[in-house]
């Protein structure tokens, strides 16, 4: 595994969206410790008091940063209660998040170390006042910051630990040669993007995913089909996505976040 060498990027993905200070003075924190920092916005709209979403799209998204980046990742509702802070350091990578699920997947799909942050360590960091409702502030902005400028290794901040929260995604599943999945978010399209990645797909010849009670083809891009029509096909993440051509597959469907997703054999239940 590669070792981290701190590039200076910092990626930031929260549930915050851009109403009020909170991630103005989250990169204010870390850009008064590392004022060459440089700070990219992954998201911060990742739904609200779900970890799930925030690390299902920073698992998939880590590889298209240097490696020697730092990805901060708060979405937090157990702000200011004994919950861990977990570090995971893979690929050349380091991730900083709460000990809710976040990183779980993370880990996995790095084979990361992951270290639980010993809040006695921070003290000499200087990271010692902390409000009870913004730990992304006053914890987590300071500490990324520091691992970005290198003046602290990973290792140096907490003891390794396979004792972290589990994913709250559960895998996709097989049925009767069926795959089960479930719709994780939409995007701005209103696109629906599942848990179903492109090598769980390899068993079907020609598959078909049914979704609120349609029969959806496979293709290969949205330009494929007429304007209104529903289709089916993987992203650029490299997830099963359905889309509905130049309209909202979320609104047509009536479908949204957890919703059921199968992939079929196309001749097993025809158009």
């Amino acid at each position: 595994m590669a070792a981290f060498d701190p590039c200076g990027v910092i990626t930031i993905t929260t549930d915050f969206g851009h109403r009020g200070p909170f991630v103005g003075t989250m990169k204010g924190v870390m850009l008064s410790r590392h004022p060459n920092a440089k700070l990219v916005d992954l998201t911060h709209e990742a739904h609200v008091h779900w970890p799930a979403e925030a690390g299902f799209w920073l698992e998939r998204s880590y590889q298209y940063f240097p490696r020697g980046s730092v990805h901060l990742a708060v979405v937090d509702p157990g702000v200011g209660t004994s919950r861990e802070v977990l570090l995971v350091e893979g690929y050349g990578h380091v991730f900083l998040a709460p000990d809710n699920g976040l990183l779980a997947g993370v880990i996995d799909r790095t084979r990361g170390v992951a270290l639980a942050v010993d809040h006695a360590r921070l003290t000499g960091l200087g990271i010692d006042r902390l409000s009870a409702t913004f730990h992304g502030r006053d914890l987590f902005a300071p500490l990324a910051a520091e691992l970005a400028a290198g003046r602290i290794p990973p290792a140096a901040l907490g003891a390794p630990t396979t004792d972290y929260i589990p994913s709250l995604i559960e895998p996709p599943s097989w049925r009767s040669g069926e795959l089960h999945g479930v719709v994780i978010t939409t995007d701005h399209f209103g696109n629906l993007i599942t848990n179903i990645e492109r090598a769980d797909l390899a068993r079907f010849a020609r598959p078909v995913v049914r979704a609120a009670g349609h029969d959806i083809p496979f293709l290969r891009t949205y330009g494929d089909v007429a304007p209104g029509a529903l289709l089916a096909l993987i992203n650029s993440f490299e997830v099963l996505e359905v889309a509905c051509a130049e309209q909202h597959a979320a609104e047509t469907l009536g479908l949204g976040r957890g919703g059921p997703v199968v992939v079929a054999e196309a001749a097993a239940h025809p158009r």
